[in-house]
């Protein structure tokens, strides 16, 4: 029984992959294109801009893909032609990680003052209603004890 699960699926497994048409494994030329910057000095991407230079890199784009070059061959070729001003996104190594990490990093040490700014504030506000209520305390106890003492008095002259 339970060969026959592990047999069904793998059969459906297969018949999956297989429905899959090849051109969803293929490259296309938009996929170079979000990970390029236009060197026009526009600031845009690649595929959004719309000056003859972003023309022309597009076009050597599709001319490196129909030589059977991968997206990472297409990538560093425009790197070392251009630099690595011309990613759209910074490299994951060395100095350039900082623009992964720094945001979180940020993020992090934010929370944290704000959580201690938070308990400061709020345990400062417990201590002056915890001194108020003892003053209160303090005043209201006397002025029962005069009560008390003129209600005594009463009492001892009836």
């Amino acid at each position: 029984m339970r060969l026959t699960k592990y047999v069904v699926l793998i059969i459906f497994s297969l018949m999956f992959m297989l429905s899959v048409p090849s051109r969803g494994f293929s490259l296309t030329s938009t996929e170079v294109q979000s990970n390029l910057m236009c060197d026009c000095g526009c600031g845009q991407l690649l595929g959004t801009c719309e000056c003859e230079r972003a023309e022309e890199m597009r076009t050597m784009i599709r001319g490196m893909m129909d030589k059977g070059m991968t997206k990472e061959e297409i990538l560093n070729s425009f790197v070392s032609q251009y630099g690595e001003s011309i990613l759209a996104a910074p490299t994951k190594k060395g100095f350039n990680l900082i623009a992964y990490i720094l945001p979180f990093v940020g993020l992090l040490v934010g929370v944290i003052v704000a959580v201690i700014f938070v308990r400061k504030w709020a345990f400062s506000g417990k201590k002056e209603a915890a001194a108020e209520a003892e003053t209160k305390g303090a005043g209201l106890n006397d002025e029962m004890q005069k009560k008390i003492d003129d209600e005594l008095k009463k009492f001892e002259e009836d």
